[in-house]
């Protein structure tokens, strides 16, 4: 397994793209595993944007959904390993592909390079008549099978969301599973589903323009949009467990070490300074958090224990996460 780079935060601020060794001669392609609209399509175009007057070469954003992810995944993992080709999404979920059984892959076997915090949301479509998240376990409880809730798939953002309410909440939710977060959101809208716990940027249009009712952010802060404060949902539920998400992009092991030591030295400083970025997650309720390496694998494991554990403890998981090597968090 590849060794973790120093992050680049520590790194001195002086150094330039001049001084280092990797100097692409082809245009790189970003994989996003799921379609046009969601999270992680939105932040790697910006990125993307912000990266080529660094590497001197185009950064082309290509959508390949399929499978909750592991279709795009999956042809990462099987292209050259030369720098050329990277994955995007959210940390999480690609730390439980193998604990899903979906891929066998865990963050071990990729160098990430995070760019956002996001958390999700719990909103109902507002015909539905609910106001509270009571009234939501309350639907949940009452109708079973009959309320959905649309999300990208247990292991994605809004899947591990709403697990970790129905954790705290004692309930068993239907999902209705979209192949995409943006899907999950229309889904919601038009009324296929009662119900949608995906991130706040994918969420942030439809509630401003009044499509989704916002019960709570969820999580332990709350989420502003302009003028809209939503309240966190851990005043609801104190133990609710860690829901948070990272979006970002992550190169396969077996990289060339000159690339990922390229874009360690210009990556915090590059998404630091990202005015699309900064203006993006103003007005879409996420946080800039550019990572690299060493400072990413550090804030991600936490969230992807939190997230593998709870997917086996609700009965979703396909493999024990003691498998991959990741350990119960402690109570």
């Amino acid at each position: 397994m590849k060794k973790l780079l120093v992050a680049a935060g520590m790194i001195v601020a002086s150094m330039t793209m001049a001084q280092a060794e990797w100097k692409p001669d082809k245009p790189i392609t970003v994989i996003v595993p799921y379609p046009a609209g969601g999270v992680t399509d939105l932040v790697v175009r910006v990125i993307a944007n912000d990266l080529e007057p660094v590497l001197g070469q185009k950064v082309v954003v290509v959508n390949q959904a399929g499978a909750n992810g592991s279709v795009g995944t999956k042809a990462v993992m099987d292209s050259t390993k030369d720098g050329y080709t990277w994955l995007s999404g959210g940390v999480r979920d690609i730390g439980t592909y193998g604990v899903m059984g979906m891929l066998d892959t865990g963050i071990d076997d990729w160098s990430p390079f995070l760019v956002a915090s996001i958390g999700s949301i719990l909103s109902v479509n507002p015909d539905t008549g609910i106001d509270s998240v009571q009234g939501f376990v309350d639907a949940v409880k009452e109708q079973g099978d009959a309320f959905l809730i649309a999300t990208a798939g247990p292991n994605s953002s809004g899947g591990s969301a709403l697990g970790a309410i129905a954790q705290v909440a004692g309930i068993d939710p239907k999902q209705l599973i979209y192949d995409g977060g943006n899907p999950a959101i229309l889904a919601t809208v038009s009324g296929e589903a009662q119900a949608t716990t995906q991130l706040s940027l994918e969420q942030a249009e439809m509630i401003r323009a009044g499509r989704l009712k916002p019960l709570a952010a969820i999580g332990r802060t709350a989420v502003v949009l302009g003028d809209q404060k939503i309240h966190p949902i851990s005043d609801d539920f104190p133990d609710l467990p860690p829901t948070e998400n990272f979006v970002g992009i992550y190169l396969p092991d077996g990289t060339p070490d000159e690339v990922i030591d390229t874009l360690s030295k210009a990556w915090v400083e590059v998404v630091s300074n990202s005015k699309d970025l900064a203006n993006l997650c103003e007005t879409r309720g996420c946080g800039v958090a550019p990572m690299a390496p060493e400072a990413a694998r550090a804030a991600a494991d936490p969230l992807i224990a939190a997230a593998a554990w709870g997917l086996f403890d609700r009965g979703e998981a396909a493999e024990s996460p003691e498998k991959f090597g990741i350990m119960r968090p402690a109570e």
